[in-house]
């Protein structure tokens, strides 16, 4: 279990709201108690639960399992999934295959309660790919996705790569910061384009918001994004992937791209690296 609480987890209120149109509902993950002694307001497991009484089931995207015993969740009937995903960098796209069939099976088990998705912060892989499922499931347009979660949640979604990739662009290298913007979202942020006060830690704000996010052209909506109803891939598609991973597995490697999850760190009490953004 950790020794410290991870970067920027304090300054994140610690629940949102159901998003528009879905049953997402996007928190940031539950800390044991006696991490947070001193703590005016405690976000555990148990609070977790009494915050959100329709909850069934729950989808973690941390890059590590040492935040929590899931096994709490089970005992309350919560269903409860394990995606590792490494922060900051676009995720292959069998994890995001892998979180899209999850959703449809928990979906498919219940008709009304909510789902839960968490990362560290419960904002920008969280974002990615319940913005992701909107966007290739539901069919929703990539902004107005990014829109309903970013108000539901409270925050703006930090990553400008996720952001890119979502609108259908291509995205730009990873920031690889060590801090970044925490920015509340005000209720005239998306009807007026207007930027909302932030709280910064130790970055230079940026406007590449304002290039994704404001008239230019949505690449999903204008085809250089080809959406698949089905969302499955054709077998022509598949074929080349497997090819492409086959050929490229060595280059492609976990190492290189500096995809490594918790169960490659025996180590999993060694302080909060940023690189990996658990």
């Amino acid at each position: 279990m950790p020794r410290s609480i991870p970067d920027r987890w304090i300054p994140y209120k610690a629940c949102g709201k159901v998003i528009e149109g879905t049953r997402f509902i996007c928190f940031k993950f539950s800390l044991l108690q006696t991490v947070q002694k001193g703590f005016d307001e405690i976000w555990d497991i148990s609070t977790l639960l009494e915050t959100i009484p329709n909850l069934s089931a729950v989808i973690d995207l941390t890059n590590t399992n040492r935040y929590y015993n899931p096994s709490e969740f089970r005992k309350a009937g919560v269903l409860h999934k394990k995606i590792y995903m490494p922060g900051r960098i676009i995720p292959p796209e069998e994890i995001v295959q892998e979180f899209m069939d999850t959703v449809d099976e928990f979906l498919g088990k219940d008709c009304e309660s909510l789902i839960g998705v968490h990362c560290t912060h419960g904002l920008n892989r969280t974002g990615y790919m319940v913005c992701r499922y909107m966007r290739d499931k539901l069919g929703v347009n990539a902004k107005d996705a990014i829109h309903k979660f970013e108000i539901a949640r409270g925050y703006k979604i930090e990553r400008d790569n996720y952001i890119a990739h979502l609108m259908g662009n291509k995205p730009p290298p990873p920031d690889l910061g060590v801090s970044t913007n925490i920015s509340a979202v005000l209720p005239s942020d998306h009807n007026n384009d207007q930027n909302s006060s932030s709280s910064k830690i130790n970055r230079n704000a940026k406007s590449w918001r304002d290039e994704y996010l404001g008239d230019k052209e949505d690449g999903y909506e204008t085809g250089r994004y080809v959406r698949n109803p089905n969302y499955r891939s054709s077998n022509k598609r598949r074929e080349r992937s497997r090819s492409r991973t086959r050929s490229n597995r060595e280059n492609y490697s976990r190492s290189n791209r500096n995809y490594r999850t918790d169960r490659d760190c025996p180590d999993s009490d060694r302080s909060y690296d940023y690189r990996h953004d658990y």
